[in-house]
């Protein structure tokens, strides 16, 4: 496999972005570390599975509340 495709983790850090990577991947050998640790190179079933992971759904809609007097 030749194209790999960098991941750099956010907010959540390395050790969460490593752990959800691996969850979604069939192979570790599809996750690699690169630049000592502080991005990743995946496969790109990896990436496309990580970003449906992590889109966020829909917000729900609230009724409003009326004030009582």
């Amino acid at each position: 496999m030749t194209d790999w495709v960098t991941v750099v983790p956010g907010e959540s850090g390395i050790q969460k972005t490593a752990i959800a990577l691996l969850a979604v991947a069939d192979d570790p050998a599809d996750v690699q570390t690169r630049r000592g640790g502080t991005e990743f190179a995946v496969a790109p079933y990896v990436a496309d599975r990580y970003n449906d992971e992590r889109e966020p759904s829909r917000p729900r809609r609230r009724a409003s509340k009326k004030e009582e007097s």
